[in-house]
Parts: C-alpha cells; structure tokens; sequence
C-alpha cells in the first residue's frame, strides 16, 4: 500500500537575479562540469513571450528570499545573462536530495548527446566528480566503464578511442617551449 504523501509545490511568477538566485549545494559539481564541457550555443530570445508560455525554473525556497537552481542549466544561464529584467514562470518545490542529485547530473549527461562534445573529456568528468550511484541509476549500468558510456551514448568505443588518441596527440604538439630563443639560432 502506498502512503499518500501530501506534496506542497508552489507556483509563481518571479524576478530572480543573481542577487536572489543561487545554484543548489548539492548542484555544484554538476554545473561545474556542465559549464566547463557544454559546446557554446546560441541564445534563442524568449524574453517576449508571454510569461506563462516560457518554461519554468525549477527552484527551491531557501528562505530569505533566496532561491536554488538545481537544473536546466542552459535556461538559467539565459535568464541570468539576456533576461534578468523581467519575470519567469517557477515551481518552487519541496526539496528533495536525491531528486536535486538526479537532475543536476542529467543535465550533465545529456551532454553526452550533442555535436562537438568531447567524450573522452566528459567520461573522466564523470568518473572523477559525479557521485557514481547517481550517475549508473541514470544511464542503467552497474558500473561506469567507456564500454557502458559509448553504448549509453551512442558511439563506438574506436571512437571514443580515436578522439582521446587525437587530444593527446594534439596536446603534445601544441606544447612548445614558452622560450622561443632557439629559433633565433643564438648560443
């Protein structure tokens, strides 16, 4: 038998700012990774549809007139960046730790699927910084291997392979000394 939980969610029309609007602790590391590894994408300007038709932001009431994102990174970065100056529809909702994790990281993993990422970068993102409970829970794996993140992704594992190979490779050749002197031919 269930238990019929009584959930409180509200919902509003605000103004957040930078001022106002704060990442979730327990979203850090998750946008950490998300801003250092998304591809640059262009801003689609939403700031003249009507109100109720934006989507809303997920936020929790940290009192004070403090409020926490936790998800929809991209979203929040555009309403912080282009359209601060007017207001967004939000569902402040009871706070949930796991389902705070969850979504935080999901945003991470659906990096996964967009043109120009680099895998080898976001597997070892991943592996390194996300709390692998959260992460194989998502994806439906046991465990975190490149051979569970390229079929979740979509990818071959020789590709994966391939990319990490040209990064390195790259990286090596790009490694020139600071000091050009010995181009000069100068004892």
């Amino acid at each position: 038998m269930m238990k019929n939980n009584k959930i409180k969610v509200g919902q509003k029309l605000a103004n957040p700012s930078k001022d106002d609007l704060y990442v979730h602790p327990y979203a850090k590391a998750a946008l950490c990774v998300w801003q250092r590894l998304r591809p640059k994408t262009t801003y689609i300007n939403m700031k003249f549809l009507d109100n109720f038709y934006r989507p809303p932001l997920r936020l929790v009431d940290g009192g004070d007139d403090a409020f926490y994102f936790f998800n929809d990174f991209q979203r929040v970065d555009q309403v912080l960046r282009f359209e601060n100056d007017s207001d967004h529809p939000c569902l402040i909702i009871p706070e949930s730790i796991k389902d705070v994790q969850q979504l935080a990281w999901m945003e991470v993993i659906n990096l996964m699927f967009l043109k120009g990422i680099h895998h080898p970068d976001l597997f070892k993102a991943l592996k390194c910084t996300a709390p692998q409970s959260v992460i194989c829970q998502l994806m439906g794996v046991r465990q975190l291997t490149v051979k569970e993140y390229c079929h979740f992704a979509g990818i071959s594992q020789s590709s994966y392979e391939y990319r990490q190979c040209k990064f390195a490779l790259e990286d090596r050749v790009l490694g020139i000394p600071q000091s050009m002197s010995w181009l000069s031919g100068a004892p």
